[in-house]
């Protein structure tokens, strides 16, 4: 955790899905009662700004197509934004790509985009 950042991370099946269905949807179960969970969207929007908002235990951070077709559609990483809220703090938000990682075990790293530091 860093203090009022959002990171998300996704693999290459999540990314391919963001890409040709414009949402990705994903949940988190925090306790036993149905209402325990926290729900995260990213989803491509028609704004010309990166924007965040939560409601009801869940966080959309909605993309700029332009951004959300640039990150898809290349080798781009991910990209970000400081996004300036009411009480004059500022939200930063990161979406990358999920590389493997170098220690993990195989099923860690399902999915993942073939880390670039890893040698074959």
């Amino acid at each position: 955790m860093q203090s009022n950042s959002i990171r998300y991370r996704l693999k290459e099946p999540e990314v391919h899905e963001f890409k040709n269905a414009g949402i990705i949807i994903e949940s988190i179960q925090l306790g036993s009662n149905s209402d325990s969970f926290l729900r995260f969207i990213l989803r491509k929007s028609d704004n010309d700004q990166i924007s965040v908002q939560f409601e009801n235990n869940t966080t959309v951070i909605q993309i700029p197509k332009d951004i959300a077709n640039e990150w898809t559609g290349t080798g781009s990483v991910g990209f970000d934004a400081a996004i300036e809220l009411e009480n004059g703090r500022t939200l930063k938000v990161l979406v990358e790509k999920d590389f493997e990682c170098l220690e993990a075990n195989k099923e860690e790293n399902i999915g993942a985009y073939p880390n670039p530091m890893k040698n074959c």
